[in-house]
């Protein structure tokens, strides 16, 4: 029981320690955009959270997962005319 609350423990720790990185997305005007956005940007590998809103693309990669802004540039691409304009990562 007690190497159970221990690994589950480590597990929020490191959930609570992952890095969020939120994406200003230049184009991205409306709900249809973000669901675009969102349908690319949020089926990539190696993400343990994503939210995508109007202008917005905020993730966080898996522990040990790195995730360039080229990778998340290039997903956003595939919905369509869309650019990061800036970033910020915070924990």
């Amino acid at each position: 029981m007690k190497m159970l609350l221990a690994a589950a423990t480590l597990m929020l720790s490191q959930t609570a320690l992952a890095e969020t990185i939120t994406y200003n997305v230049e184009g991205m005007h409306c709900g249809s955009c973000a669901r675009a956005i969102k349908a690319q940007v949020c089926n990539m590998e190696g993400l343990e959270k994503c939210d995508v809103t109007v202008g917005k693309v905020v993730i966080s990669p898996k522990s040990g997962v790195s995730i360039s802004q080229d990778q998340i540039q290039a997903a956003i691409s595939k919905a369509g005319e869309y650019k990061i304009t800036n970033s910020s990562k915070s924990k």
